[in-house]
C-alpha cells in the first residue's frame, strides 16, 4: 500500500500543466505513485511484422512507413473520415479515422510511425479503423508502452519515467522473502512493466507484481481482524422469525439456510467474517436484512455499504418497506443528499435514532460517527478495496463482517483469498422467477431486434441497452450517444432515456425513477446499471459489443431482467469479435448458473476481475493457479514474520499494495 510520498508533485513533471493535471485528477491520478500503478493498456513490438494471415478483429501494432499524406473526406453531414496508408513488411495497411479531422496530420510520405489498433479485413486488404499513432523516439526499446489516458501517451510515458527516476518504491515484502519466492524487486518490476526490454522480461515483471498484489489481498483478509468477541447478541435465535413471518413471500430453502447460518455465526464466541455469494436475483438482500433486523433487536446498529447510490437507494426503499413496520428505524446516507438531509442522517446515526443504515462510501467519511455499530455488510464486495472495508469496520471497533457478491468467486480462488472465511452459497432462485433466454443477434437481425424492443414498450415492458462507452467517434465501438440519438430521433423518442457514470448522482436517481415508473421504457446505459438494480417490468436487455465484457460481468448485466414474472431475454451483439471471443460468448449463452459462469470466466481470463488488478489499466494482468499458489505461500511466510504482518496492517490506511514511496 502507498503510505506516504515526499516532495515530488505531479505539477512539477514536465508536460503536465494545469489542464492535463485536472484531466489526470479526474481519472484518480493525484500523485507520482498513482502514475506508477496506471499500467500500460497495450504494448508495441517495434520489430513486429504485418502478416497477411491477420484476421478480422485481431489486435495489431507495427512500425509503418507513410505511403502518402493523409486525405480527409466528408461522407455526410456530421460524418467525415481521414484516410492514410502505411507499409510494413511489404504489405500496405489502410487506416481510417472517423470524425477525427486532425488524425495523422503532419505526416509526409516516408515518415515512420507506430500504428496500434484492430484489423478490419475487406476482401484481401488489411485495414485498421481509428488506430492510435505514436511517433518513434530515439530512446525506444524494442517494446513501447501505450497508455489510453486523457493526456498523450508519450507525455504519460515520460511522466512515469520521471516518477521512477525520482522516487524509491518500497515493498512490504522483506527482501529475503522476495528472493525466496523468485520476485523481482518491486521498483524494478514496475520499471519493466512501464518500459520492458523484451517480452520475457515483461512477463516476469507482470507476474511478480501480480503475486505481490494478490499476496497483499490474501494477507490483509487474513490479518484484518482479531476474531475474539467482546460483545454478544442477547436476543434468542428465533427472534429473527418475526421478520421472516412478516414477509409477503416464502423464503427459498437456501435463503433460510443462509439466515440460520448467519444468526448462528453472530451468536458464536468468535467475530463473524463471512462471504455470502449467490446467483443474480437469488435474494441476498432479504438475507442481509434478516441479519440487520436481528442485530437491531439485540440493541446494535448495522450498516450495509453499496457500490452505487442507485443501489443504496433501492436497498433503503426495501428496508423501509420490510423493517420499519416492525419498529426498526432505517437511515440512508449518500453524497447527493441535501445539506439538511445529510445533517439529519448523521444525527440519527450518531445518536442511535436509526438502527439499520445503508449508504455508499459516505459511510466511511470522517463525519459518519456511529453510536454502536456491530454488524457491517459490504454489498458487491468486489467493488470495494480491503482498506475501504477496514475503514467501515473501524467505525464500530470490533464488528462482525459479512461480504456479499452476485459475481461468485471460483471456489479455488475463494479458498486462497479468504482462507478461514466462512462461506455461504445461495444457488437457487425464488420459484416464481422466469427463465431468461440468451442469444446472439447477428448483424442482419439488429433491425428486427429494435422493432421487438419498440413493440415490447407498447405493452409497458422495459428494455436496457448496454454499451461499452459513453461517447461516439469510433464506428466499430457502440456508444450510449450513438444508440440514444438513434432512438431519440425515431418513433420511441418520448420513452427513451440514457444514463452513465459521468452524470451526477441526483440525475441518475431521477432517470432510474422514471424507468421504474414507466415514463422511460428504453434505457440506454453503460454498465452503471449492472449491479443490483431491480425493475420487475424489465424483460429485455441488449448488450452491444459483448466481446468487450467478461462473462461474469455479462451475467451480472443479464440479471437486470427476469425480476418479475414474465419470460425475459438477453440479446448479445458482437460484430467485431475474434474467433476466441465468439466461442466464449457462445459458451456463455449455454450457461444460466452464475457459479458455472464464474468458473469458465476464471479459466478463460484469469482472476484479474475478481481481485481488482484490471482497474489499473492493464487488461492482461493475468492471475492463474500458479500465481495464486505462490501468493498463498508467500502470505503464509509473511504471517510467520510478525514485523511484515504489522507492515500490512498499517498499510490498510492507504489505497494500494506498495508499502511506501520515498524520494531518492
Amino acid at each position: 500500500m502507498v503510505r506516504f510520498l515526499l516532495n515530488l508533485e505531479l505539477s512539477e513533471i514536465k508536460g503536465i500543466g494545469a489542464k492535463r493535471l485536472k484531466a489526470l485528477n479526474e481519472m484518480g491520478i493525484y500523485t507520482p505513485s498513482d502514475l506508477l500503478l496506471r499500467f500500460p493498456d497495450k504494448y508495441i513490438d517495434v520489430n513486429a511484422k504485418v502478416d497477411r494471415t491477420l484476421k478480422d478483429g485481431d489486435s495489431v501494432s507495427f512500425l509503418g512507413e507513410t505511403v502518402a499524406p493523409a486525405k480527409r473526406a466528408y461522407i455526410r453531414r456530421g460524418l467525415n473520415v481521414v484516410n492514410c496508408s502505411f507499409i510494413n513488411n511489404g504489405i500496405t495497411v489502410r487506416c481510417s479515422w472517423f470524425n477525427q479531422p486532425f488524425a495523422a496530420r503532419n505526416l509526409n510520405t516516408g515518415d515512420k510511425v507506430y500504428v496500434v489498433g484492430k484489423v478490419k479485413r475487406f476482401k484481401s486488404a488489411v485495414q485498421v479503423v481509428n488506430p492510435t499513432l505514436l511517433a518513434p523516439q530515439p530512446t525506444d526499446e524494442s517494446i513501447v508502452p501505450v497508455y489510453k489516458t486523457p493526456i498523450p501517451s508519450r507525455t504519460f510515458e515520460a511522466a512515469v519515467k520521471t516518477a521512477l527516476d525520482n522516487v524509491r518504491v518500497n515493498s512490504f515484502i522483506p527482501e529475503k522473502l522476495a528472493e525466496k519466492f523468485g520476485l523481482m524487486p518491486l521498483q524494478t518490476a514496475l520499471r519493466r512493466i512501464h518500459s520492458p526490454r523484451d517480452q520475457m522480461e515483461l512477463a516476469v515483471a507482470k507476474r511478480s507484481v501480480a503475486v505481490e498484489n494478490l499476496c497483499y489481498v490474501i494477507t490483509s483478509y487474513r490479518l484484518l481482524k482479531d476474531d475474539r468477541r467482546d460483545f454478544s447478541y442477547s436476543a434468542p435465535k428465533d427472534t429473527v422469525n418475526e421478520f421472516i413471518n412478516s414477509l409477503p413471500f416464502t423464503l427459498t430453502d437456501e435463503q433460510s439456510v443462509a439466515i440460520d447460518g448467519i444468526i448462528s455465526a453472530l451468536r458464536s464466541d468468535k467475530l463473524t467474517n463471512m462471504l455470502v455469494q449467490g446467483e443474480v436475483g437469488c435474494g441476498k438482500t432479504v438475507v442481509a436484512l434478516a441479519a440487520m433486523f436481528y442485530a437491531a433487536k439485540c440493541g446494535y446498529q448495522s450498516a450495509i455499504m453499496a457500490p452505487t447510490e442507485v443501489l443504496a437507494r433501492q436497498h433503503y426503499a426495501t428496508m423501509v418497506k420490510y423493517l420499519e413496520p416492525l419498529g426498526v428505524k432505517s437511515q440512508l446516507l449518500c453524497a447527493s443528499m441535501m445539506a439538511k438531509q445529510k445533517e439529519a442522517a448523521l444525527f440519527n446515526i450518531k445518536f442511535g435514532a436509526a438502527s439499520c443504515i445503508v449508504g455508499t462510501q459516505s459511510l466511511i467519511g470522517e463525519d459518519a460517527v456511529f453510536r454502536d455499530l456491530r454488524l457491517v455488510i459490504a454489498d458487491e464486495q468486489q467493488r470495494f478495496g480491503v482498506n475501504q472495508r477496514a475503514k467501515l469496520e473501524s467505525k464500530g471497533g470490533k464488528t462482525d463482517m459479512i461480504v456479499m457478491t452476485a459475481t461468485p468467486i471460483p471456489r479455488t480462488l475463494a479458498l486462497s483469498l479468504y482462507g478461514e472465511l466462512q462461506q455461504i452459497d445461495i444457488h437457487g432462485l425464488p420459484s416464481n422467477r422466469p427463465q431468461i433466454h440468451t442469444s446472439i443477434v447477428p448483424p442482419a437481425k439488429i433491425e428486427n431486434m429494435y422493432k421487438y424492443i419498440i413493440n415490447k414498450a407498447t405493452v409497458d415492458e422495459r428494455t436496457y441497452i448496454i454499451c461499452p462507452r459513453i461517447e461516439g467517434g469510433d464506428d466499430d465501438v457502440t456508444s450510449v450517444d450513438d444508440v440514444y440519438n438513434r432512438l431519440k430521433s425515431g418513433p420511441c423518442a418520448d420513452i427513451v432515456g440514457c444514463i452513465h457514470g459521468k452524470m451526477r448522482d441526483a440525475e441518475k436517481n431521477a432517470i432510474m425513477a422514471d424507468f421504474k415508473s414507466g415514463k422511460i421504457k428504453i434505457l440506454v446505459s453503460t454498465t452503471v446499471v449492472e449491479v443490483g438494480i431491480d425493475v420487475a417490468e424489465a424483460t429485455t436487455v441488449v448488450v452491444f459489443d459483448a466481446e468487450r465484457f467478461g462473462l461474469s460481468q455479462l451475467h451480472q448485466i443479464r440479471g437486470r431482467v427476469g425480476r418479475g414474472t414474465k419470460e425475459s431475454y438477453c440479446f448479445l451483439v458482437s460484430e467485431n469479435g475474434t474467433e476466441e471471443s465468439d466461442a466464449r460468448i457462445k459458451d456463455f449463452c449455454k450457461l444460466s448458473d452464475g457459479f458455472a459462469v464464474s468458473e469458465l470466466d476464471f479459466k478463460l481470463r484469469g482472476a484479474g476481475d475478481f481481485v481488482g488488478l484490471r482497474q489499473h489499466g492493464n487488461g492482461n494482468m493475468e492471475i492463474d493457479s500458479n500465481i495464486i499458489e505462490r501468493a498463498r505461500g508467500l502470505s503464509d511466510a509473511l504471517i510467520a514474520d510478525g514485523s511484515a504482518s504489522e507492515n500490512i496492517i498499517d498499510s490498510l490506511k492507504a489505497p494500494e499494495f506498495i508499502k511506501s514511496v520515498t524520494m531518492n
